[in-house]
């Protein structure tokens, strides 16, 4: 079985046309096209079984086409059909290189385009598939390995930063908000107070053991499958800046919230990988079943995430979307491995598109009414403790000092009251217009409960008992209700 082979100079032609030209000259030859890219062509001189059959390979490389032809047909009567079906070649593309247009080009180029294969599937090209780990063993999923090194770093830092919190005397299993606040979780007034920061590293606090466990499996999971086609750069910069964003995301969704986790971050991942399970970039084989199973790994979690309090989904959603764009992004880059020009501009790229819109967002948020509510609110608080600790001091004094005490704990109630009404003028969302009404109603419930008892001492008397019950319990319902927002 034997080989032809041939190099011609394709100089002062370009890419498109000199592909169109090829595909166009094997179609003028009658040959079976077996698969176009933007690399070139295969195609076989005959389809007849009882004949020869050779398989012409078309390359394009630098400045230059290399046109072979191998036997695809072992018959008796093959000596020099190699030869002759390269000159065929050649005289037709050297013919129609002159003869098909620049307009043509334009016009044939995509219809042959949209038949591309996907570049995995390019045997003109370089294997230039991510060689994936044969991962063994628990801690080898914590241990850097080649296409394997964001991940485990990125696993180790999270669960480093959890430690040292716990140290620290924060729970294991359930910590607090404030607790997590003061690490630099994300929260509203504090995030939007010019503490930017914590849009990041709330991305590596965990509320308990729990959360940071379901986190760090998730994300091992994806590092596996996404950082070998990625790479190190891209993958640490699509975690970033999902994290990011889903944290924006999420103060723009919330009115007031402590968030923290890593998972805003993952679902970026997940984004990122399906933008590219939607392409032809991955392979068809491994496509199809990694775009079911990925997509109802996402679906699961943001429909558990809407029905289940205490989980953010608004951060889940900014990194899916945000990621998504990383995701079309990174393509070009993709596609172009070795080609670190595009490399640097895409990331450099999802970058600026990430941080600017981010920052947009932030600086519009950090200026709105809703910050302007909830720091006039902490006068409220101030408001409201004074007013407590009034009453809690009720009885250790004489009743003398009881009926001024009541009276000025009256006038906090009510200096409380004019403050919500003045800030429920202000734009912010209907869910916070809605707290202000139970809040007037808390403070009017409380000023009848100081009434009863000054009424009382007034008259030398004891407060109703049933009253005063009725009336806590009053209070506590609205204070049941407002915790609940």
């Amino acid at each position: 079985m034997g080989k032809a082979t041939q190099t011609i100079s394709t100089t002062g032609l370009s890419q498109k046309h000199g592909l169109v030209t090829a595909f166009e000259s094997v179609k003028s030859l009658g040959w079976r096209i077996r698969f176009v890219s933007d690399a070139g062509v295969i195609a076989y001189t005959n389809n007849n079984g009882f004949s020869w059959n050779g398989e012409i390979t078309v390359k394009f490389g630098d400045d230059q086409l290399k046109v072979e032809c191998n036997s695809a047909s072992a018959m008796p009567n093959e000596y020099g059909q190699h030869e002759n079906a390269v000159r065929q070649f050649v005289a037709t593309f050297e013919k129609l290189k002159t003869a098909i247009t620049e307009e043509e080009v334009r016009l044939k180029y995509p219809l042959y385009e949209k038949d591309f294969v996907p570049p995995y599937e390019d045997t003109l090209k370089p294997d230039i598939r991510p060689k994936f780990n044969l991962i063994t063993g628990f801690w080898v999923f914590f241990r850097p390995a080649k296409n394997y090194f964001v991940t485990p770093v990125l696993v180790i830092l999270n669960i480093l930063i959890f430690l040292v919190m716990v140290e620290s005397g924060i729970s294991i299993i359930d910590p607090d908000g404030q607790s997590l606040l003061a690490w630099g979780a994300n929260a509203t007034v504090a995030t939007l107070d010019g503490q930017w920061w914590r849009l990041l590293t709330s991305c590596f606090l965990h509320f308990g053991i729990i959360h940071l466990a379901l986190n760090m499996y998730a994300l091992i999971f994806a590092g596996m499958l996404l950082e070998p086609f990625l790479g190190k750069a891209k993958f640490l910069s699509s975690y970033l800046l999902t994290g990011i964003a889903a944290s924006v995301v999420s103060l723009w969704w919330h009115d007031y919230t402590i968030s923290a986790g890593a998972s805003g971050a993952i679902f970026g991942l997940y984004g990122v990988f399906l933008a590219m399970l939607s392409t032809n970039h991955i392979e068809r084989g491994m496509r199809n079943g990694l775009l079911s199973s990925i997509g109802m790994f996402v679906i699961y979690n943001l429909v558990y995430g809407s029905l289940k309090s205490g989980i953010d989904n608004a951060a889940h959603l900014g990194g899916l979307i945000s990621g998504l764009l990383i995701g079309f992004l990174y393509l070009p880059a993709l596609r172009k491995p070795n080609n670190a020009r595009i490399n640097r501009l895409v990331i450099a790229g999802a970058i600026i598109l990430v941080l600017a819109g981010s920052a947009c967002t932030y600086i519009f948020l950090a200026s709105s009414d809703r910050v302007i509510y909830f720091k006039r609110m902490e006068s409220f608080y101030q408001l409201e403790a004074k007013a407590i600790e009034v009453m809690g001091e009720e009885d250790n004094r004489p009743t003398a000092e009881q009926l001024p005490a009541l009276q000025q704990g009256i006038r906090y109630w009510q200096e409380g009251i004019i403050l919500i009404n003045e800030l429920d003028k202000l734009n912010v969302s209907s869910g916070i217009h809605s707290k202000n009404r139970q809040l007037i109603k808390y403070c009017q419930l409380r000023i009848k409960s100081y009434q009863i008892n000054y009424y009382a001492y007034q008259n030398g008397t004891y407060p109703d008992q049933k009253q005063v019950f009725e009336i806590n319990q009053e209070i506590k319902t609205v204070m049941d209700e407002l915790s609940s927002r």
